[in-house]
């Protein structure tokens, strides 16, 4: 991949495996300095591994993005290693799938928690930073189902959709600065949530859910974290330069199709 973001600093969250990881190792074969963040330190050590096995920079920086002083301890620990802040990726995010009748008041809080109020918490405490890079790139992770749900995904399908909104309203706040705002909403991807899914099914069952996956999406296939890491790129480099307030949609096709039969 061109050195497209050299010398620049990105900060990812979730970057323990999936989405996340996949982000962290595009943005630092694209050149960035990654600081990486989860509550998973040893998905974090394999990810650091990975980068490090490529030639890549990184750090990592254990916690939670749902409590502020864990926020604002990674954000000054980049400024302590590379010097500053360009790019952050507030992708941690967690499922819980369940019809809204039925999931526990404390589900509910912790969704809303990591998925909605940790990247605020993200962006908020990353702002002075990026400000004082003059500009940047700050980017949510949503989901398609913020506009194309199934049953079952109330409280999550909101916590990404609340992402679309922040964004757009951030970007207005923001793009004064030269920051940028924007989100993306991937589809069906190949990551351990995926994998956690079909965990409990036997083989057929397996084989028929990943037909259905298949021919719920444009291009008849499950997309790969890599295929987001490198949306990420483009959102993080010179190449967006002049996108903001916007949602990337990187789904196979799924929300052309709009059918989950």
């Amino acid at each position: 991949m061109p050195q497209l973001l050299h010398q620049r600093v990105a900060v990812v969250t979730g970057a323990a495996a999936g989405l996340g990881r996949g982000s962290a190792l595009s943005l630092a074969a694209a050149g960035a300095s990654v600081v990486l963040n989860d509550i998973d330190p040893v998905g974090l050590e394999t990810t650091l591994s990975l980068i490090e096995k490529d030639g890549g920079r990184a750090i990592v920086v254990t916690g939670d993005v749902s409590v502020t002083a864990h926020v604002t301890r990674m954000m000054q620990a980049a400024v302590e290693a590379y010097g500053g802040i360009d790019i952050v990726h507030a992708n941690a995010g967690i499922g819980q799938y369940q019809m809204l009748e039925e999931i526990s008041e404390q589900d509910m809080d912790r969704l809303l928690a990591v998925n909605l109020k940790g990247a605020l918490l993200c962006a908020q405490h990353s702002l002075p930073h990026l400000r004082k890079r003059g500009g940047g790139s700050l980017i949510f992770t949503s989901s398609v189902q913020a506009t194309h749900s199934l049953p079952g995904c109330v409280v999550y399908a909101a916590t990404k959709a609340g992402l679309i909104a922040a964004a757009r309203t951030l970007a207005l706040e923001v793009g004064k600065y030269n920051i940028r705002v924007n989100t993306i909403s991937p589809g069906t991807i190949d990551t351990p949530m995926f994998q956690r899914d079909l965990a409990d099914m036997n083989i057929e069952e397996v084989e028929a859910f990943r037909a259905r996956v298949d021919r719920a999406n444009a291009l008849g296939r499950v997309g790969l974290a890599k295929e987001i890491g490198d949306a990420v790129v483009y959102l993080a480099s010179g190449l967006s330069s002049y996108v903001t307030a916007s949602d990337l949609v990187v789904d196979g096709g799924f929300k052309a199709v709009k059918s989950f039969s």
